[in-house]
């Protein structure tokens, strides 16, 4: 008797011991098909604790106020006042990043962004003394195109955070910039533009100072619309006119006649828009 229950507790060790070997056999367990697709159900989203780039388009108006008109050629009078600067429309786009310092301001965002954009400010026939001479009634239309690129320094306070929209679903946003300002210039209309003398551009640069604020909101993830106004100033020294309508009409051969002049040119630009945002893990 004691011989076979000794047997039977040897087999059962061995059999105890066989099934633990294999629980820990690897190549026992269960292999995963390598040909199985795993699909996510959570989107990607942006984190606030990453930088967000964005590109954005724009379109919209601007508005020159109106301003005085210093003539340096020695020509009389020697001061235009309240020239009529016309409202027309401007494009341009902007390139920017922020930055994810929201925890250590208060809730607020730090950016930068390059902007670029152009608008036209005509000066239609006829201002007496800056384009049409008041004695024989001369004039010309003087046309201008203003081109601005800067870079802006701008904050922003996110609102409606959510898991969502951890960088906000609308933010309104403000800044500061400074860049280059240009106005090329030519005489137009009836005067200024003939078949044998064709026109070139004056054109003069200088430093342009701006505001900006704004509002934008996501309509998805990473599409968003926004709406700005800008209050752009800058001084120029080299700007010029036709101011007696001097040059040739269209079939007679001659020169051009610029008289150059100085003013500080003060524009309200509006644009509305679209930008594109992205997600980038510092």
């Amino acid at each position: 008797m004691n011989a076979r229950i000794s047997a039977m507790m040897c087999l059962l060790c061995v059999l105890g011991s066989a099934d633990l070997t294999r629980a820990e056999d690897p190549s026992s367990q269960r292999v995963a098909d390598p040909y199985a697709i795993s699909i996510s159900t959570n989107p990607p989203t942006m984190s606030s604790g990453t930088l967000e780039p964005y590109l954005s388009f724009m379109a919209g108006i601007a508005i020159p106020r109106s301003a005085d008109a210093t003539f340096t050629d020695g020509t009389t009078p020697t001061v235009v006042e309240n020239v009529d600067y016309q409202t027309k429309h401007s494009v341009g786009g902007n390139a920017g990043i922020w930055f994810p310092t929201r925890n250590k301001l208060a809730g607020f965002d730090l950016g930068v962004e390059i902007t670029g954009f152009i608008w036209y400010a005509d000066v239609a026939c006829c201002l007496d003394n800056y384009n049409r001479d008041p004695a024989t009634g001369l004039g010309t239309t003087t046309e201008i195109n203003g081109i601005y690129i800067g870079t802006n320094f701008l904050i922003r306070y996110p609102m409606a955070i959510s898991e969502a929209y951890p960088n906000g679903r609308w933010h309104p946003y403000v800044g500061i910039g400074v860049g280059a300002h240009q106005m090329a210039m030519k005489p137009g209309g009836q005067h200024g533009v003939n078949f044998f003398d064709a026109i070139t551009e004056q054109r003069d640069t200088t430093v342009g100072f701006m505001g900006v604020g704004g509002i934008k909101a996501h309509l998805f993830k990473y599409v968003a619309v926004f709406a700005e106004a800008k209050y752009l100033r800058a001084h120029h020294n080299g700007l010029t006119t036709d101011r007696f309508g001097n040059s040739p009409t269209f079939l007679t051969a001659g020169p051009m006649t610029l008289n150059p002049y100085e003013s500080t040119i003060n524009t309200i630009l509006v644009h509305a828009g679209m930008s594109l945002h992205f997600d980038i893990n510092p």
